[in-house]
């Protein structure tokens, strides 16, 4: 069901009542993300506050004595340096590139938080009208455990942030980190529109991999530019499609 989901989420993108929910939010993120990027980046430029902390002109002078110390080691001190900048510049690039995706995810996020149960019945009157469906709980349980779901994320990179100044795994365990949170916002916005508590409850676990499969797809394109303002409403498309083919197939049966 996980190529069946992805297919038909794609050729939806062919229907004017789907083009036409994409389209306003798509416009509108565009937009205030770039107002946003280019006031925050106005701001770093124009302001020394940053340069100035005194966490900065700390972390300044502790690299600047590192390179002195290895690059004064007999014959390779001069190379050492030189990788290790490369890696620190790349690792630094790459978390930057991380940063900015998960800024965008996030605002893509919410506006697909507001358009699911649009997006949801869309799919659901085009493809599934003989399938009859009914979520559970309500819009503050669904913030509540979403709040607290990311606070829980917030804490276990707080208390694994020794990992960011590993290079290569720092990148890695961020990247895990996003999806994680990624995959249970989504699945459980989804999934509290089309399916009852009972039923959900057999889906939400990581090892169904059906559902991890199909946001794992969507969390990669949210990565890329401008698709990361489009990944979260093509996830609530697919997942729509998965859990609506679930529940055809069970009252079929």
């Amino acid at each position: 069901m996980v190529w069946q989901a992805l297919v038909r989420a794609a050729l939806d993108l062919k229907e004017g009542k789907i083009l036409m929910k994409l389209a306003i939010p798509l416009v509108a993120g565009v937009v205030l993300v770039s107002i946003l990027g280019y006031g925050l980046f106005g701001f770093v430029l124009t302001s020394d506050w940053l340069a100035q902390s005194a966490w900065v002109q700390a972390l300044t002078s502790w690299v600047a004595e590192t390179e002195q110390t290895i690059s004064g080691i007999p014959l390779i001190g001069a190379l050492l340096v030189w990788l290790l900048s490369a890696v620190v510049t790349v690792t630094a690039g790459v978390l930057g590139v991380l940063l900015g995706s998960y800024l965008v995810l996030l605002f893509a996020m919410v506006i697909a938080g507001l358009m699911t149960d649009a997006l949801v019945k869309t799919v659901h009157d085009l493809h599934y009208p003989e399938v009859t469906y009914h979520g559970h709980g309500s819009m503050w349980r669904l913030l509540m455990q979403v709040a607290g779901y990311g606070l829980g994320i917030l804490l276990l990179l707080v208390v694994t942030l020794p990992i960011l100044f590993v290079p290569g795994l720092n990148v890695v365990w961020f990247w895990w980190l996003g999806f994680l949170f990624f995959r249970y916002s989504m699945l459980l916005d989804v999934g509290s529109v089309i399916l009852p508590q009972e039923r959900f409850e057999r889906e939400k676990p990581f090892m169904n991999w059906a559902p991890t499969w199909i946001l794992l797809v969507f969390y990669g394109l949210s990565m890329l530019p401008v698709l990361s303002l489009l990944a979260s409403m093509l996830a609530v498309i697919a997942l729509s499609h998965y859990f609506f083919m679930r529940l055809k197939a069970e009252q079929a049966a």
